[in-house]
């Protein structure tokens, strides 16, 4: 029943891609297998590192390495704040380095079997060549569905839109940057560490005359929850 869940989930998704055959859109195949470490340092203070490598030009080439190290406080149950800073290195079509401090609320509920959630992330991005620092704001809408009482498989779904605030001389431009889709599943492996696969649809609006793209990616995420610094289970 997951399975048939899934598979029907992203067959509704490929029918969509007629809609953009008329575009001027170069599509791709990637592969993107990112790491998530969370360590909590007390009940209230949580740390987090993400490594995240990308694979592009149908799976054949690295297209992107993030590092993503950030610290959260937790205001409430369901509510907490983040600040990070991230290393991102760019190979295609050639390498650029960008450096990036951002800022984030994540709200979370858990309703029944249904867990849902919303992230807003606002970047500050210093880009190699680029002049000044292009800001740009992301907001997730995410919603995971338990598929049995323990909680060992989830379906989940989500979608991300961003919007650059501003134009810059070589570099983004004022309105939405990109958009991501995701549906799949969430495995619980045990109780610090789960899995979670599926098929992310990533739509690229890029500055003229550069062809805009839809990158058909599969999306593998580890997710590893270290025990807390304090010894006490949060």
């Amino acid at each position: 029943m997951k399975l048939i869940i899934c598979i029907v989930t992203i067959l509704i998704i490929l029918s969509c891609q007629p809609s953009f055959a008329g575009s001027n859109l170069k599509n791709d195949l990637g592969l993107w297998t990112p790491v998530y470490i969370k360590l909590p340092v007390t009940e209230k203070i949580i740390t987090q590192l993400e490594i995240n490598p990308r694979i592009q030009e149908n799976v054949t080439h690295i297209n992107q390495l993030l590092v993503r190290p950030s610290v959260g406080y937790q205001l409430t149950k369901s509510l907490s704040i983040w600040q990070g800073y991230a290393w991102v290195t760019n190979y295609i079509p050639s390498f650029v380095n960008e450096n990036r401090i951002w800022q984030q609320i994540l709200y979370e509920r858990e309703i029944g079997r249904f867990i849902l959630s919303t992230r807003s992330r606002l970047e500050e991005r210093f880009i190699e060549n680029v002049h000044g620092v292009p800001v740009r704001f992301r907001n997730m809408f995410r919603v995971q569905y338990a598929l049995d009482k323990n909680n060992n498989w989830a379906f989940i779904i989500y979608d991300e839109p961003f919007i650059n605030i501003g134009n810059h001389f070589r570099g983004p431009q004022s309105g939405i940057d990109q958009n991501r889709f995701f549906a799949g599943l969430n495995k619980k492996i045990s109780d610090n560490a789960s899995i979670e696969g599926g098929y992310l649809m990533q739509y690229l609006n890029q500055t003229s005359p550069v062809q805009d793209r839809l990158n058909h990616n599969i999306l593998v995420n580890f997710y590893i929850n270290l025990p807390s610094l304090t010894g006490r289970k949060i």
